[in-house]
């Protein structure tokens, strides 16, 4: 709750406010058509109208009994609702993966939860990494610091549809799962 409740809309409504500032204008201060501010409006627009407001409709309208998703055409049967069985990624990958049984509940959490520190590493270190060097003139243009900040800022952006096609499609409840020390992601 508190990942979804706070901290997520909080990054949205930060990174929406940062997108200018990440994204400077050559010509300076006045200038925002779509011709000079393409990345800047289109990650405003993404961030405005995809996370922030199409989830509140999908939230509000298309979460049926049990907390389940429900397309709009589809019928709610209250008395036939299953419930919704997820696992979190580490969960997962010992089912999932040959040669993952040496894995179990009680394995401690440094070394049961390596798969959800591997996908967070690759999704937030790999992917700027790649992009510092497969993009070159934006990470010239922007420079070190903050080419940094605004890929995390979009990275966490991005986590949400990532974190609700996984939950979807796979069944996923957290990536990283730590109730030793309160965290879950």
């Amino acid at each position: 709750p508190w990942m979804a409740g706070v901290v997520m809309p909080g990054y949205i409504i930060v990174g929406l406010m940062g997108i200018p500032y990440f994204d400077a204008n050559k010509k300076g201060n006045g200038y925002y058509t779509w011709e000079e501010r393409k990345y800047a409006q289109g990650l405003f627009l993404f961030g405005f109208l995809i996370l922030w407001v199409v989830l509140i409709i999908l939230g509000t309208i298309m979460r049926g009994p049990g907390w389940n998703f429900f397309g709009p055409f589809q019928f709610w049967d209250t008395h036939k609702v299953e419930a919704l069985t997820s696992v979190n990624l580490s969960e997962w990958v010992v089912t999932n993966l040959p040669g993952m049984g040496w894995m179990r509940p009680t394995t401690p959490w440094f070394i049961r939860e390596w798969p959800g520190f591997l996908f967070c590493g690759l999704f937030f270190i790999g992917i700027p990494a790649a992009g510092w060097f497969g993009l070159k003139k934006l990470a010239a243009e922007y420079g070190p610091l903050r080419y940094i900040i605004a890929s995390h800022m979009v990275l966490m952006m991005m986590l949400l549809p990532v974190k609700m096609y996984m939950r979807w499609i796979l069944n996923l409840k957290y990536i990283v799962w730590i109730p030793e020390l309160g965290i879950n992601l």
